[in-house]
């Protein structure tokens, strides 16, 4: 992977996602986010039904979300593996050491209580864990895991994750030997407007997007044709 095909991705799912709002709502309530990662027993659960459940992981079944079941069981993982979770908050996709006896057996620990909350399955279960620390949890659906084989008698959620931290690292390789400065997410969360809008995307949601794009709609990236562009603003971007 280089920087200028996650850039590709980038630019197309904006567009794509309109924007990414939703995504961004939450990304932009710190506040939230702060209280779900470090003070999970704080959060109500009909605020996290509504902020994560339904907008985000969008699980619209009316069985699973009467008396906020389905948000009680999940903030109670939560919970249960906060102690956990506290040291994997700290770590970064890029430098954090999947190979650790520790931080692999934690990672499968939480994601398998957290997917396994009744109606959530793995799309689901990828997302929450996602927001709990979007720089080192990537988001797995069945489509990507059947594609890249990581299904056997359960997903193999680490190894997507090594698989993800290869081509994060590759991308920053190339971002800087390309003589850019600072860092990938943060040179396109300028460009796309995110950091305007209140918050910065990881390297592992641009990853996603890219996987997104290119396995899930199958398309390909970057674009097979793209028409002339003129002008300064064509160049805001490594796009070629």
């Amino acid at each position: 992977m280089d920087f200028n095909t996650l850039s590709w991705a980038a630019v197309c799912f904006y567009y794509r996602s309109a924007g990414d709002r939703q995504y961004g709502k939450i990304m932009a309530d710190v506040s939230f986010l702060e209280r779900l990662r470090h003070r999970p027993e704080t959060v109500d659960p009909e605020e996290f039904e509504r902020k994560v459940i339904v907008d985000q992981v969008r699980v619209e079944d009316y069985d699973l979300l009467v008396g906020h079941v389905l948000a009680k069981t999940v903030l109670a993982g939560i919970v249960k593996h906060q102690s956990i979770l506290s040291r994997l908050l700290e770590m970064d996709i890029l430098d954090c050491n999947l190979g650790g006896t520790f931080t692999t057996d934690a990672i499968s620990l939480v994601y398998s209580d957290i997917a396994c909350a009744g109606g959530l399955w793995e799309t689901g279960g990828s997302k929450i864990m996602h927001l709990l620390n979007d720089k080192l949890f990537v988001m797995l659906s069945p489509e990507l895991a059947s594609t890249f084989g990581l299904i056997d008698n359960e997903f193999r959620f680490v190894e997507w994750m090594r698989f993800v931290q290869e081509n994060a690292r590759a991308v920053v390789a190339d971002f800087t030997q390309q003589g850019f400065s600072g860092s990938p997410d943060s040179f396109l969360s300028e460009r796309l407007g995110y950091t305007k809008a209140g918050y910065q995307k990881s390297i592992v949601k641009f990853l996603d997007e890219y996987f997104w794009l290119s396995h899930g709609d199958g398309l390909a990236i970057p674009p097979v044709w793209i028409p002339s562009w003129h002008g300064t603003a064509a160049a805001s971007l490594p796009l070629q």
